[in-house]
């Protein structure tokens, strides 16, 4: 059964989806949020207190040389002559203890997946624009100096999934030959962990997955209407729930609620009226064959 939304049903549905993104993006602005999630998703890359993962976050990096270059690398929207802008709802560098020294990083919430292909095709989009922009920006490298190219990472959330789930992809080379030399396990050693990313897709059975990732996304973009489970769980995870927290996790759930019930809304009705259609269909074809059958036992009176 193929259902068409309405006219009507697509603009007020976009319009609903468009809030709701813009929302989402609002919760990804604070910093400390910010840094609670990606403790929980990439633990390995962002431990220690809240406190000290913000503290690492950066717009640009600073460098007493070439000061003349471009300092775009962070910006919101990626302008590229040839393909154009990208907009990201998150993006910014964090500093690390050791080598690379820094990575840049992309948070992406993701309230429409046309297709399972559509969905691949713009996580790897993202990922060719955060490497390819980073040429001759202050924060990135130039000429030939790829040394200076800084490794990404992209962390994609789905909040409206039909199932939970999370996949990882770390980035890491195979060594199919020469697993002794140490040529070979220097090049998988530089390799390794360069572009990372994380897909979570949150379905309404989240709260049934104890991984951690989960269960903050869970409570921060599929919390619903228990605005006392959400504010009792980040409160214990250290978010201080100010009034501004509050207010943008508040117009967060509330246009999530909008854009959900209202799209299944729609569905509805297209599918009743759908239904109600067929059944009308059927009922047409039951009275042809009843009369059909009427005729048939006239014509045999008459012989």
């Amino acid at each position: 059964m193929c259902t068409e939304p309405t006219a009507e049903g697509r603009t007020m549905e976009t319009e609903e989806r468009i809030r709701l993104d813009k929302n989402a993006i609002q919760v990804l602005n604070l910093q400390r949020m910010l840094a609670l999630i990606l403790k929980k998703c990439y633990p390995d890359s962002f431990y220690g207190s809240l406190e000290s993962i913000e503290s690492r976050f950066r717009k640009e990096l600073t460098r007493t040389d070439d000061k003349h270059l471009r300092s775009e690398l962070t910006s919101t929207e990626s302008k590229n002559v040839t393909t154009g802008v990208m907009r990201f709802d998150s993006i910014f560098l964090t500093l690390t203890e050791v080598k690379p020294g820094a990575y840049l990083v992309n948070v992406e919430v993701q309230n429409r997946r046309i297709s399972f292909v559509w969905f691949a095709g713009r996580v790897y989009a993202y990922l060719s624009r955060m490497l390819d922009s980073q040429k001759d920006d202050i924060s990135g490298y130039r000429n030939d100096h790829y040394q200076d190219l800084k490794p990404v990472m992209a962390l994609w959330i789905l909040p409206h999934e039909q199932e939970t789930y999370l996949i990882d992809y770390p980035g890491i080379a195979n060594l199919c030959l020469g697993q002794d030399t140490l040529t070979g396990q220097d090049m998988k050693r530089a390799l390794d962990g360069f572009v990372r990313y994380k897909i979570v897709g949150l379905g309404p059975d989240w709260m049934d997955y104890e991984e951690e990732a989960v269960q903050c996304l869970g409570h921060i973009f599929r919390s619903d209407d228990d605005k006392k489970k959400q504010y009792d769980y980040l409160e214990k995870e250290g978010i201080p729930m100010t009034e501004r927290t509050e207010k943008v996790l508040d117009e967060y759930g509330e246009a999530q609620f909008q854009w959900f019930h209202r799209s299944e809304k729609e569905k509805y009705d297209r599918l009743k009226e759908e239904m109600d259609a067929q059944l009308k269909e059927k009922d047409r074809e039951v009275q042809r064959l009843q009369e059909e059958i009427a005729r048939l036992k006239a014509s045999s009176a008459s012989l």
